[in-house]
């Protein structure tokens, strides 16, 4: 079966690569409405082959208990070693310490953060980012997608939400142009 390319986004992935280029932490959003390409843009430059220590995780429509089960089985699959997060709070804590040793975390599907039963994993996530923020050694980033607007912009833009101006660069990905190659 032939394996189809990648083509376009030569702005975004432009803004992408000098983001992952700077070689200090970010906290970076990519937008756009549902199957735009935001998944595929941020697979796309963080192939295995192009840079170690990466991590994508797909945030499941789930409870506590499966997001952090999701969680685990793909720390496994990128070979992220011990420990494995137990609950939402160990997570975000994973999650910074990854970071900080220079990776980069993709959670895809954030906006479900927006629902009440994990709501409580942006106040630990905050704490993370907060103290990533503040170290000047920290080579990571960590990358939040999400294709629902209203419920990123609560999570993100709200000014009673925990992440609120911790963001250090945004994306938004929009119609895709052909001949933007």
């Amino acid at each position: 079966m032939a394996e189809w390319g990648f083509y376009g986004r030569r702005r975004e992935r432009a803004e992408l690569a000098q983001v992952l280029g700077r070689g200090r932490w970010f906290f970076l959003q990519i937008s756009g409405r549902r199957r735009i390409g935001k998944t595929r843009l941020v697979q796309e430059l963080l192939q295995p082959e192009r840079r170690e220590r990466v991590l994508y995780i797909q945030i499941p429509d789930s409870d506590p208990a499966g997001v952090v089960s999701t969680a685990r089985d793909f720390m496994e699959n990128f070979g992220v070693s011990a420990p494995l997060p137990h609950d939402l709070r160990s997570l975000a804590v994973r999650i910074g310490q990854l970071c900080a040793e220079g990776w980069i975390v993709a959670l895809d599907e954030f906006q479900y953060f927006s629902r009440k039963a994990l709501y409580p994993f942006t106040s630990e996530l905050q704490s993370e980012v907060d103290r990533l923020a503040a170290t000047p050694e920290a080579k990571g980033g960590l990358i939040v997608l999400g294709s629902l607007h209203t419920e990123m912009q609560a999570l993100l833009e709200d000014r009673s939400a925990p992440l609120y101006q911790r963001l250090t660069d945004t994306i938004s990905l929009g119609h895709l142009v052909f001949g933007d190659d």
